[in-house]
């Protein structure tokens, strides 16, 4: 496979010796007919400015000074001959003593084709051997003299070799010169590109540990700027795909431990019942309540498990009402008074001024019950637990604190991942399945809202936040 370069270096040297090629094959064609149409061009030009000079100078031998000067200069020879071809002027001769009494075959031809109206200001050009050419311009100066200009052209065929030869040779050279400069030059262009081509190679593979280093300004360097971004956010998102999928894992493994120690009590019991291990009816009613308990812990967990699926995928939809933030609180909490008052904990309810709430009252009592059970379950000696509500900035919050024992502040964010608990051995003293905080997060989420844990002093601080949009005063 052709790298880039090899293409770029073999590409450039194409069009540099398309372009030596051109030159030469240009010259050889087209050289001869541009040297003689110029010539012709100057004999034309030069014949209008003599014939000017011999008309308007009244003194004849000034006008033929001037004619010597101007055919010195151009390296023509004129020629001023009668109607009937006798020479009146002959610039061969700068002095006049021996002026030719005679004109050659082709400047005859010239000035018959031109008396005869075959041509005006003819410029004609005669090939007489394979050395020496001449171009022959005939114009009147009145009705019965004739100018004749005649410029000897050497043959043009050495010279264009010459000139073939030479652009060969320097050809050659900007070719060599060129080529050194190519190749450095596709180098330096496809270095980023062969390292962008290595860093896809492994993006390719998911290995992210590589990154584009691209400082141009230009499109190479957006290139790279961009596949940098997609191995990142690519590199991001797999991780956080592994991620759910050990959580996933994790939430499988301990959900499958959750429903079988309640199925195997269930299984126990019931065998119990059904081999008359229970025989009175104390002990079958103890047998009974213990099968009702677990069975209701299991629908508990099913429901959340539910809940929590259906709030994920978006099948759930919020169920807004207007209500009054205080009377929903109190309504709330009076749910807990006789668990409150068997553990004897104290709740103090603190409330700012009275709020109308556009929210989802269901959805948010199933966070606020939440809260309050882990403030029961995890309150300290001191047994106190404080519920507020107030505005902050733009948000209603409603937190929920219980004195006790602080949450490490590495478990803080893990704490509302789904099935997540600081308990790792689930002892099951502690009635937690550690779905709930992933549920209130859920309809926190769902509200445009947030939720936090902090840990202060004495205890820690759980909340739920909803924008004050979702409120009315």
């Amino acid at each position: 496979m052709k790298t880039i370069k090899t293409k770029l270096f073999l590409i450039f040297m194409l069009l540099m010796a398309l372009l030596i090629l051109s030159g030469i094959l240009l010259n050889s064609l087209f050289l001869e007919h541009y040297y003689i149409y110029k010539n012709k061009a100057i004999l034309i030009n030069t014949s209008q400015t003599i014939k000017d000079q011999y008309i308007n100078n009244s003194n004849v031998e000034n006008s033929y000074d001037s004619i010597d000067t101007i055919s010195l200069s151009y390296g023509i020879d004129t020629l001023i001959v009668d109607e009937n071809y006798n020479i009146e002027y002959n610039s061969f001769d700068l002095k006049r003593m021996h002026m030719k009494k005679f004109i050659d075959k082709p400047t005859y031809q010239a000035i018959s084709n031109f008396k005869n109206g075959l041509s005006q200001n003819t410029v004609l050009y005669v090939r007489e051997n394979d050395i020496k050419n001449k171009l022959i311009c005939v114009t009147n100066i009145d009705n019965e003299k004739y100018l004749i200009l005649t410029k000897n052209v050497k043959t043009i065929e050495d010279s264009v070799q010459i000139a073939n030869e030479f652009y060969l040779i320097a050809g050659l050279i900007v070719f060599s010169a060129g080529s050194l400069f190519i190749l450095f030059f596709s180098k330096k262009i496809t270095k980023p590109i062969v390292e962008m081509s290595s860093v896809a190679e492994n993006i390719s593979n998911l290995e992210f540990d590589k990154i584009v280093h691209v400082n141009s300004q230009d499109e190479i360097g957006a290139l790279g700027e961009s596949i940098n971004k997609i191995s990142y956010k690519l590199n991001k998102s797999i991780n956080e795909l592994k991620r759910d999928v050990d959580r996933r894992k994790s939430f499988l493994r301990n959900i499958s431990h959750e429903l079988k120690t309640p199925i195997g009590i269930i299984k126990g019991y019931s065998e119990g019942l059904k081999y008359g291990l229970a025989k009175d009816k104390t002990k079958i009613d103890k047998y009974c309540s213990v099968l009702v308990e677990e069975c209701d812990k299991m629908n508990k967990l099913i429901q959340e498990l539910l809940d929590y699926s259906l709030m994920e995928d978006g099948l759930i939809k919020l169920n807004i009402t207007d209500f009054d933030i205080n009377e929903f609180l109190n309504d709330a909490l009076k749910r807990f008074t006789p668990i409150l008052e068997e553990q004897k904990i104290n709740l103090t309810l603190n409330c700012s001024e009275s709020y109308i709430l556009k929210a989802d009252k269901e959805m948010l009592e199933k966070a606020l019950n939440n809260f309050i059970t882990n403030a029961i379950k995890y309150t300290d000696a001191k047994k106190s637990i404080i519920v507020t509500s107030q505005l902050i900035e733009d948000n209603i919050r409603i937190s929920v604190f219980n004195t006790g024992k602080s949450i490490p502040e590495n478990e803080l964010k893990n704490i509302w991942d789904v099935y997540y608990k600081i308990d790792k051995a689930r002892t099951r003293d502690v009635d937690s399945h550690g779905i709930g905080l992933s549920l209130v997060k859920l309809i926190a989420t769902l509200h445009n809202g947030n939720c936090k844990a902090e840990n202060i002093e004495n205890g820690v601080l759980f909340f739920i936040e909803i924008p004050l949009v979702h409120c009315e005063n």
